[in-house]
């Protein structure tokens, strides 16, 4: 990995055991060592479930419990994984403003920041929720952040040294972009690149 794309400054990393083996202690010793950002991700397996307050409630407990039991201090950023529409998430398409309200409301009141991770273009089935739910409660854009996936560009081989300006797409609504994965690699490592401001609140183990 440290050949292929050059050292990381931090990484995403599942809080459960999903599509990959979940955050471990070993991953949270060597990111401590090396002093990596780890940007805790909630992944559901079903990701066509993102509709609806008492869904996103749920989720937040689930990811809130592992937080706990890893050590991740208040303040950090949790990402809710919404994934694309598509074959795999038909389901996706239906993402919903009260599953975005459900979320934010229990991350940020228990202590810790919200994040989204979405498809940031204008008019798309994110987008739309989002700035249905920021223009309804602007607190949501200011006290949350956004993980945009698009737009997606080739893949790179050096991520450090050809790492494109940043620029994730707008949805055109309020908002905190603040990380973008710009490129999906398709080979090995199966390892997706990404920017992030440096405000973003990573946890810094």
């Amino acid at each position: 990995m440290t050949l292929a794309l050059g050292r990381p400054d931090f990484w995403g990393r599942y809080l459960t055991d999903s599509v990959c083996p979940p955050l471990s202690s070993l991953e949270i010793r060597v990111a401590h060592a090396r002093h990596m950002g780890i940007l805790p991700i909630f992944n559901q397996a079903d990701c066509s479930a993102v509709q609806g307050r008492d869904r996103s409630n749920a989720y937040a407990v689930g990811a809130l419990k592992r937080a706990i039991e890893d050590g991740i201090p208040a303040g950090t950023a949790i990402a809710i994984d919404i994934e694309p529409v598509g074959s795999v998430c038909p389901g996706a398409a239906h993402v919903d403003k009260a599953f975005i309200e459900g979320w934010f409301d229990v991350i940020r009141w228990s202590g810790y920041t919200p994040a989204f991770y979405g498809n940031t273009i204008p008019r798309s089935a994110f987008a739309n929720v989002w700035c249905a739910a920021v223009l309804e409660r602007p607190e949501i854009a200011v006290n949350s952040y956004l993980w945009s996936f698009e737009p997606s560009l080739v893949h790179v081989s050096k991520a450090a040294r050809n790492a494109p300006a940043f620029g994730p797409d707008d949805p055109e609504c309020p908002s905190r972009l603040a990380v973008w994965q710009y490129s999906i690699t398709p080979t090995k490592p199966d390892v997706d690149v990404d920017l992030a401001g440096s405000d973003f609140p990573f946890w810094w183990p």
